[in-house]
């Protein structure tokens, strides 16, 4: 009782922490067709042992993450197949969590840092993606999380680390790219700290050579991602959702060159900015492009706004009153997912682009407003 009457916040943190952990629970035994692939994955590293991760052949994913799932395959007299797969994604969740609570700290002294690391946690989009659909979406976001954690403490080394590991997870990590270059651009980071990125994904990628894979392989494994589904959108909620795939390929073409235009007038909108780069600031920025470059480029996946979804969140802890986009994201989000998952029609993900559309402009708006404030 004296728990809940001198720490309220703490006591209900520890509430929804539970209850998300019950909720997970119920969710693991889930399956779909992208979590029978990763069950084939694992079957061979059972069959196979260590020697799967000199394979060039047996899956397209980077051997950090096949490093991990070999690691639960050890684990297997009490994880069966299934929480194996699963147990990786939530793991990061907590990661997560553990970063925005880290953010939450640098604004709030009080026990409200655990409410915002709880309630993330339990964000149902979150809780989906990694423990019931398994994905890993929660590998790269997290590090994207401690890379911003480390620019809010002008720390830029430590960042351009923890966005290394994140590219070594998946390519989608470089959609955080141009608000690291702005910030290069800005004299916040040395340029030769970039190449961080690529020793670590070398440095990561050493065992699984030292095992047999090639470099050819390892240093393809993005290249070889790119060309993998003919789509303009991949159920994602964006406005390529609107356009018939027999217009692919000028669609791609058009969709690159928006791209390249949108992204390019952002870069010189906030190169040309005066204003100082604080917490509310960064924040913005990161949220607008994670939120802005899914939604231009053509080929995206239902699953390319996570970290959207993620840092809309973590964004509120310094601009308060933004406190609904985390809510339109997770219904963004939701409605996206249901294709893939309840086989659902595409009109939902047309609902959820047309929010998203809405949600992506307001998102610029705001950002582009706190390039006019003096400070954080």
């Amino acid at each position: 009782m004296n728990l809940v009457k001198k720490h309220p916040w703490l006591f209900l943190s520890i509430v929804l922490f539970g209850l998300s952990l019950y909720i997970r629970y119920q969710i693991y035994g889930l399956t779909n067709e992208d979590v029978d692939i990763l069950q084939d994955w694992y079957g061979h590293f059972y069959k196979k042992g260590m020697a799967s991760l000199g394979n060039d052949d047996f899956s397209n994913y980077t051997p950090a993450y096949l490093y991990l799932l070999y690691l639960t395959r050890l684990f297997s007299d009490w994880l069966d197949s299934l929480a194996a797969i699963k147990i990786i994604p939530t793991v990061f969740d907590l990661v997560s969590a553990f970063a925005i609570f880290l953010m939450a700290r640098i604004r709030y002294d009080d026990d409200k840092p655990y409410l915002f690391s709880a309630v993330f946690f339990m964000l149902p989009t979150i809780m989906f993606n990694s423990t019931g659909w398994g994905q890993i979406e929660s590998l790269y976001t997290s590090f994207l999380l401690l890379c911003t954690y480390f620019l809010l403490k002008e720390k830029p080394l430590y960042a351009l680390l923890m966005f290394g590991v994140a590219f070594s997870f998946k390519s989608q990590s470089i959609f955080f790219l141009p608000v690291l270059g702005i910030l290069f651009l800005k004299g916040k980071i040395r340029w030769y700290y970039f190449f961080l990125a690529a020793v670590v994904y070398l440095v990561l990628a050493i065992p699984a050579v030292l095992l047999g894979r090639s470099w050819l392989s390892v240093l393809t494994i993005y290249i070889g991602q790119v060309g993998q589904f003919h789509s303009l959108s991949m159920s994602a909620p964006n406005l390529y959702i609107f356009i018939p795939d027999s217009f692919y390929g000028i669609g791609v073409w058009i969709g690159m060159g928006v791209f390249l235009l949108t992204l390019g007038i952002w870069g010189w909108v906030n190169w040309r900015s005066k204003a100082v780069l604080g917490y509310r600031q960064i924040m913005l920025m990161a949220l607008a492009v994670l939120s802005l470059v899914p939604f231009v480029l053509p080929k995206m996946h239902d699953r390319y706004f996570y970290p959207a979804d993620v840092f809309s969140f973590a964004t509120v802890i310094f601009v308060p009153e933004m406190w609904f986009v985390p809510i339109l994201f997770q219904v963004v989000s939701s409605l996206s997912y249901s294709v893939f998952i309840l086989n659902a029609s595409t009109s939902f993900v047309m609902v959820a682009a047309l929010i998203n559309t809405g949600t992506v402009a307001y998102i610029l708006w705001k950002q582009f407003l706190s390039l006019r404030e003096d400070n954080a």
